[in-house]
């Protein structure tokens, strides 16, 4: 079937959704570990990291602050974090079949990061058929890495249950620890 074809109906249908219980469970991960390290840092009184807070999601208010125009969405699923009103991380998941367009949008994502501070480590979780060898999030972490930087990591598995939230939790505590240098 193509796009042309009288019974094609291209992208989400009214009743369907872009998640399914692998996406949800990814999602979950980072968002319990946002929450958890917000709560962590937020009760660290040390000065270096007095002004960390984590952005779930850009206002208007932020959009016209960090990149002057509120023609885009941005709102990584482990959050934006900034020290003072430095973007220092970014923490993405991506759950990724053989078609789609998890890569579009992480692109999105990731270009507004490094529009706002081309340092900022960028972090995915990737998962799903796509996140295989040589599979489409393969091919955008090996693109990122030549285009972005080695500031962009990714941590590869077609199997969601190989992420703990231990695991997750790791990964995010010790990017911003080095990312603020404790």
């Amino acid at each position: 079937m193509s796009q042309r074809d009288d019974t094609f109906n291209g992208g989400i249908q009214k009743g369907e959704t872009a998640w399914d219980e692998n996406s949800l469970k990814l999602d979950k991960l980072l968002k319990n570990a946002t929450d958890i390290l917000q709560e962590r840092f937020a009760a660290d009184t040390r000065n270096s990291i007095s002004s960390l807070r984590v952005v779930k999601q850009f206002s208007k208010k932020d959009k016209l602050k960090y990149v002057g125009d509120e023609c885009f969405g941005f709102a990584p699923d482990g959050g934006a974090w900034f020290l003072g009103d430095k973007l220092i991380a970014v923490f993405e998941g991506k759950k990724q079949g053989t078609g789609g367009n998890a890569c579009e949008r992480w692109w999105d994502n990731a270009s507004t990061a490094k529009y706002i501070n081309e340092d900022v480590a960028y972090v995915t979780f990737c998962v799903g058929e796509g996140a295989g060898e040589n599979q489409v999030l393969d091919k955008l972490r090996r693109k990122a890495k030549i285009m972005l930087g080695e500031n962009y990591s990714f941590h590869m598995s077609t199997d969601v249950n190989n992420f703990s939230q231990k695991d997750v939790l790791n990964i995010m505590t010790k990017t911003l620890e080095e990312s603020i240098a404790l």
